[in-house]
């Protein structure tokens, strides 16, 4: 028989208008009321009750900010051939985790996912005298 830990036990309701009934287990001849959430981190991927996405969004984005930083902090000097390489391997690789599951599809979260990369350009000192766009057709 599986026994389930209860304490790693959540309920997420998704949709727009769920009723949010209280879900029972039973442990040990105990009835133990199980914890309600508003989201659940499931591989890697953050799941709200909106399916929106914007928590595992934001924590892409931040993963993917420690990452640059760590790039600029250990490379000060790089060139942008190297940093093209490393940011795809570190950088980029974070901000597609799971890509297909949550996918961008609003703005908000697309601009946000854009400016990671703006930032990352802007740190390369060889490419300080040109607009985003020129950087992009020179990388």
């Amino acid at each position: 028989m599986l026994k389930l830990n209860v304490d790693k036990c959540k309920v997420v309701s998704y949709g727009r208008q769920v009723e949010k009934n209280k879900y029972v287990m039973v442990q040990n001849n105990c009835i133990v009321e199980l914890q309600r959430d508003a989201y659940v981190k499931d591989l890697g991927v953050v799941f709200d009750e909106k399916l929106n996405f914007s928590q595992h969004i934001s924590k892409r984005i931040n993963k993917a900010y420690s990452m640059l930083w760590l790039i600029i902090r250990n490379f000060p000097d790089i060139g942008p051939t190297a940093f093209v390489l490393i940011y795809k391997h570190l950088v980029r690789s974070q901000l597609e985790y799971n890509n297909p599951v949550w996918a961008p599809y609003r703005k908000l979260h697309i601009d946000k996912l854009e400016k990671v990369l703006k930032r990352a350009i802007k740190m390369i000192q060889e490419m300080g005298n040109f607009k985003y766009p020129e950087r992009l057709r020179q990388l």
